[in-house]
């Protein structure tokens, strides 16, 4: 399986990092977006979850030991472990730092605030600090040129843009409703989010049209969806969600509409990641 998985990887063929509990306790595991070839990445007593991907040959994660958190390198083809540092405003201990594929810039949530760290020149750029809300969920767009977080300064929460190189904070969202953890598709067009708005505190997976405002609900489940992320071609998104009795991975074809549940087993399995494109 290890062989199948660095010919994946040599070929650019797209992968998915997620967290799984399947051998009792928080493992980070790998597969292919078909859900065929599932690869344990970690194997221990330790719990390990927040997996991100560094660049194609080096993921981060989270590791607990006793009362301590640590953020771990692994090189996916020597499967050398290294530490790496915390932020120096914040121990994470929820969500790990997202890496740039284009520049490497870090981004994290952070005390209710949202952090970009710039290794290049070594600046550290609070994005939120001028909201008087909690905001978090940060995600990356393909390009690197933006930054998609939720925030509740507004009285609910909503979905926001960044854009680095104007600096300016665009409203993606607007409704009474628990709107949260976008996804911009890699043409920027689509926002993938979740948000109860078809059912109140039940949340679903929604698409919607940056273009004319239209909204879409893929899921529609009487279970709980919370992550969706775009494929690079931008033509799936995979999502997890509980409507199964227990939390699983699912693909949606853009398409056809189709939904194929990707993994399969009574315990955790979830916090799809892709490596975006360069």
């Amino acid at each position: 399986l290890l062989t199948l998985f660095f010919t994946a990887c040599k070929t650019n063929k797209e992968q998915i990092l997620f967290s799984s509990s399947r051998n009792g306790n928080s493992d980070i595991y790998v597969m292919d977006t078909d859900g065929k070839n599932q690869i344990a990445l970690t194997q221990n007593k330790s719990e390990e979850w927040g997996p991100t991907w560094i660049n194609e040959n080096e993921i981060s994660f989270l590791r607990q030991k006793e009362d301590s958190i640590f953020r771990i390198q692994l090189n996916l083809k020597t499967r050398e472990e290294s530490k790496l540092k915390h932020p120096t405003n914040c121990i994470l201990d929820d969500k790990n730092i997202l890496y740039s594929t284009l520049s490497q810039n870090q981004l994290y949530s952070c005390k209710a605030n949202i952090f970009i760290f710039f290794p290049k020149n070594n600046k550290l750029k609070n994005i939120t600090e001028n909201l008087n809300g909690n905001a978090r969920y940060p995600s990356w767009s393909n390009d690197g040129n933006s930054v998609i977080f939720t925030s509740n300064h507004l009285g609910t929460n909503e979905v926001f843009l960044y854009k680095l190189s104007t600096e300016k904070i665009l409203q993606l969202t607007d409704s009474d409703s628990n709107n949260e953890r976008g996804e911009l598709s890699p043409n920027g067009k689509l926002l993938a989010f979740s948000s109860d708005s078809f059912e109140k505190a039940n949340q679903d997976i929604l698409i919607k049209n940056l273009d004319n405002g239209d909204i879409k609900n893929i899921s529609k489940s009487s279970g709980m969806e919370l992550i969706a992320r775009f494929s690079n071609n931008g033509k799936k998104l995979y999502y997890g969600t509980n409507k199964d009795g227990n939390w699983e991975i699912y693909s949606y074809d853009l398409e056809t509409e189709k939904q194929i549940r990707l993994t399969n087993n009574a315990e955790f399995d979830g916090d799809p990641r892709i490596l975006k494109n360069k």
